[in-house]
């Protein structure tokens, strides 16, 4: 099992710092959106992805956390974070065309 604890470290970190990232450049964004016009039509992009990846990130450190603690309920949660890395995965594809 020691290399789906790493798989799911490894998604719980690129999660994780992709939300925060985006978090950060939603703020730039909001403080910015007076200053630049063009800001208005990004925002609701810039926010969906903030909060897919924010869901992923929570999504990953529940699985990563029932994996490393051998919890009764490890097993569901890598199936739902399987299956948010599909949706995010095909989600993402569907906001960036």
């Amino acid at each position: 099992m020691k290399a789906l604890n790493i798989f799911n470290a490894v998604m719980l970190a690129l999660a994780a710092t992709f939300a925060v990232t985006l978090g950060v450049v939603w703020i730039l964004y909001a403080f910015n959106m007076d200053n630049e016009p063009r800001l208005h039509s990004e925002w609701r992009l810039v926010t969906h992805m903030t909060l897919s990846f924010l869901a992923l990130t929570l999504v990953a450190a529940f699985a990563f956390w029932g994996q490393h603690r051998q919890r009764a309920w490890r097993w569901p949660a890598q199936g739902v974070q399987l299956l948010a890395l599909a949706g995010g995965v095909w989600w993402m594809s569907r906001l960036l065309t």
